[in-house]
């Protein structure tokens, strides 16, 4: 009986061990999310333009487009659709989670979630730059 015991305590541990993930040098990662919300560029473009929101502002604070994504020189990125910022975002190791798409008047925005495992917050916007950087 002792036995038995013994065998289910050491596979409930066993169990509960295998649940912390780890990257490849053996630190253990956490899942973060960030929001790739899309717009049309301008009423006769089909370009979008995308912010990402990854929680750390208030609305308030993204007002005036701080939270676009721009390219090296500063300059605001125009996406050729939203699939065009989803394989822009899996470059630098976001994976796809959901979508929902409002409409307000006649502007539909699309709001993408967005996961990635890191084992630290520094990881989290590596390889994106926004406006509010500049």
């Amino acid at each position: 009986m002792k036995k038995l015991f013994l065998l289910a305590v050491a596979a409930m541990m066993a169990t509960v061990l295998s649940f912390g993930q780890t990257n490849t040098q053996g630190k253990k990662t956490f899942k973060v999310f960030v929001e790739l919300v899309g717009r049309q560029a301008n009423l006769f473009s089909t370009k979008v333009k995308v912010n990402l929101d990854f929680g750390e502002r208030s609305a308030w604070a993204s007002m005036g487009n701080k939270d676009g994504v721009v390219d090296e020189s500063g300059r605001l990125i125009k996406f050729n659709s939203m699939v065009d910022a989803l394989n822009y975002m899996g470059e630098r190791g976001w994976v796809f989670e959901q979508a929902y798409t409002v409409t307000a008047g006649n502007e539909n925005v699309y709001h993408w979630l967005l996961s990635k495992e890191v084992s630290n917050y520094d990881e989290v916007k590596e390889g994106i730059l926004q406006r509010a950087d500049f």
